[in-house]
């Protein structure tokens, strides 16, 4: 229940976002007791969480909330000093700058596409960037609105100045008064660029090989075009627009967005945007670190998914056309099984117009694509169809039963109802439904191979492999959410059918272990068997990411059986006990 009058300490926020799918906030207007010593986006901070050496950390992204253009400091990985010549968009959180830009005072003998630098006194905001590169004694300060950026370059004197562009596989083109470029990202999708110095260049080459030749266009692998500029002053400032649909479009977005050369009044007009998004949940706690710990895990939360529309227009690589958005914006990059969660039921209570746009945009997908099923991990490259299960399914329902309406739930729950039956659940794959999901659908679970026995089954990936038990409880997820939403439309024959197929977890609970088992396709549990170690890297042979241990409790749309399951509630708290003191090995 959302309320304004009840406090609610930061560490109990911070448990609802990052562990469950309800939140009770107290909101910031007429929250006259929440005392704030600075603004909330100051207690931002980008660097947290960025050291991973096992899948992929966070990043410290710079961009507006949901906005197409995002950019982040590129470093080789978290122990790296060196920057990777300077992003202008990046494509997807977890990707590369789709062009790099670098700045220099001369010409190295050996010029490179992209430049390393070493770098000193990086400060990073969401909303704003800035760095002094000291072996070129370059200050750089960066600031973003939605689809648009803008550099300010102050050189150590008034001498040569040089910009250069990169494309990694693309072209790039001086018209005289900008600079445009394309470059494909994969799957038909290409981003274009077009940048425009606050004052022409006096010369602009290209870099062909090692050698640099006058030239207005490079096209290729690495293509890299150099701009030189000998203005009075030490300063050189650059705004650029980005597209999904063209180089018009980019040019459009950028003389929408910023008028002028004024990086500060960008930065400030984007300040005021996150502290608006940020304001919206106001926090009490005496201590600041935990607040600085919310707030950077909130702004987490907005920098997924992106609003593609562009005047109304938007190019969607689930059919590779470009399309009218009918006023409604289009959002992708939304990987689903990692944001169903908590991310979704969140903005359902934050922002609850934008969560029906992203609905929206679910069944858009599904009707672009060439099978009409909810996509699992829509990306700006089209659906990757990445991990297991499609807790899609899950978001239309919980933002349906708390009020979110304006989206086609007849029209979702059909996409959802396909990717569930007619899909196959094989884990990382689009292909239709085979061996694997009928006997899925005549036993109730998916089949385990013994160690050695050779995988015969097409749809299944050669690396990602079953993952049996996790395919069979997500799965058993999914049809209890989809019962709920044929419930909803009174579709009573599939209520009852999912219901009954909600219960699939319990064909693989070993009653003797208490553990969620793999079975073979004769119904025999793979023995010998160990709950920690077993299923090889990342446990996919069985599990998914994870061992048993932590599939243990993924029942979650029947606790109270799963309790049950257990022997109890005294038996389930010592089970759960158990898992937090089990060594990782």
């Amino acid at each position: 229940m959302l309320t304004k009058n009840i406090k609610r300490k930061t560490n109990t926020l911070l448990r609802t976002i990052c562990c469950c799918s309800l939140l009770s906030v107290s909101m910031l207007k007429g929250f006259s007791q929440v005392r704030m010593t600075k603004d909330y986006v100051d207690y931002v901070n980008p660097y947290m969480g960025n050291i991973s050496h096992l899948l992929v950390p966070t990043y410290p992204t710079v961009h507006l909330p949901n906005s197409l253009l995002r950019v982040y400091p590129e470093r080789g990985d978290y122990t790296s000093d060196r920057l990777y010549g300077l992003p202008l968009i990046v494509t997807s959180h977890r990707g590369k700058s789709a062009f790099n830009l670098s700045t220099l005072v001369k010409l190295p003998d050996r010029l490179k596409p992209v430049q390393l630098y070493s770098y000193d006194q990086e400060e990073i905001h969401p909303y704003a960037y800035s760095v002094f590169l000291d072996q070129e004694q370059i200050q750089v300060d960066y600031a973003l609105s939605h689809q648009s950026g803008l550099y300010t370059f102050t050189f150590p004197n008034t001498s040569k100045k040089y910009l250069q562009f990169n494309s990694q596989q693309g072209k790039l083109q001086w018209d005289g008064k900008g600079l445009s470029g394309v470059q494909d990202i994969g799957n038909g999708t290409r981003v274009y660029i077009y940048a425009i110095p606050e004052s022409n260049p006096i010369a602009v080459k290209r870099l062909q090989g090692q050698q640099l030749e006058n030239a207005t266009e490079a096209a290729g692998k690495n293509s890299c075009m150099i701009l030189e500029f000998r203005q009075a002053g030490t300063s050189l400032r650059m705004k650029y627009g980005v597209s999904f649909i063209d180089v018009a479009q980019a040019k459009a977005n950028l003389k929408r967005e910023i008028s002028d050369f004024d990086r500060q009044k960008l930065a400030d007009i984007g300040r005021k945007i996150w502290n608006d998004a940020l304001g919206k949940i106001a926090v009490e706690d005496g201590n600041e670190s935990n607040k600085h710990v919310f707030y950077t895990s909130l702004y987490r939360c907005y920098e997924r998914p992106v609003n593609i529309s562009e005047d109304g227009r938007y190019y969607s690589a689930f059919d590779g056309k470009v399309h009218q958005d009918e006023g409604k914006p289009f959002f992708t990059d939304d990987w689903i099984w990692d944001s169903y969660r908590a991310h979704h039921p969140l903005r359902v209570l934050l922002d609850p117009g934008t969560e029906s746009m992203i609905l929206h945009s679910f069944v858009r997908m599904s009707e672009q694509m060439e099978q009409p099923w909810l996509p699992t991990f829509p990306e700006i490259t089209g659906d990757s169809r990445r991990m297991n299960s499609n807790h899609g399914v899950a978001t239309l329902l919980d933002a349906y039963r708390k009020g979110v309406r304006n989206f086609d739930i007849k029209k979702a729950y059909l996409a959802a109802k396909g990717a569930i039956t007619e899909k196959t659940l094989a884990p990382w794959s689009g292909k239709p439904a085979g061996k694997l999901d009928r006997f899925f659908k005549e036993k109730g679970y998916i089949p385990a191979l013994s160690p050695g026995e050779k995988e015969t089954i097409p749809e299944v990936s050669g690396f990602e492999r079953r993952q049996p038990v996790a395919v069979t409880l997500g799965t058993s997820y999914d049809l209890w959410c989809l019962a709920q939403l044929a419930h909803e439309l009174g579709i009573q024959d599939d209520y009852e059918l999912f219901m009954k197929q909600s219960f699939n977890y319990r064909n693989l609970f070993n009653e003797q272990t208490k553990f969620f088992h793999p079975k073979d396709d004769k119904g025999n549990f793979i023995m010998p068997f160990d709950y920690v170690f077993s299923g090889g890297q990342g446990a996919r042979e069985y599990y998914g990411e994870n061992n048993a241990w932590i599939y243990r409790w993924d029942v979650q749309h029947n606790i109270p059986d799963l309790i049950n399951l257990m022997g109890g509630n005294e038996s389930f708290v010592k089970y759960l006990d158990e898992m937090f003191q089990q060594p990782l090995g």
